[in-house]
């Protein structure tokens, strides 16, 4: 038999209930997961602010550096 290999048999199984504290830690799980959407949605929009603000800026450059007006 390959070293590697537990023998499972002898474990028992715990019929108990888990602990309160699991509660409390599904508690936090959900509300760091509302955080991390704020911060991906808050992400996204700077993102976007700031794809917004170099498409302006490269418009402004090619404005300058025709010499017209658009």
């Amino acid at each position: 038999m390959d070293r590697k290999i537990v023998n499972m048999q002898g474990k028992s199984q715990h019929s108990e209930p888990p602990p309160v504290s699991h509660f409390w830690f599904a508690q936090v799980d959900v509300r760091l997961g509302r955080i991390e959407f704020m911060v991906t949605r808050l992400e996204r929009q700077i993102w976007l602010i700031v794809g917004g603000c170099a498409g302006l800026l490269i418009f402004e450059i090619v404005k300058a550096l025709s010499g017209r007006s658009l």
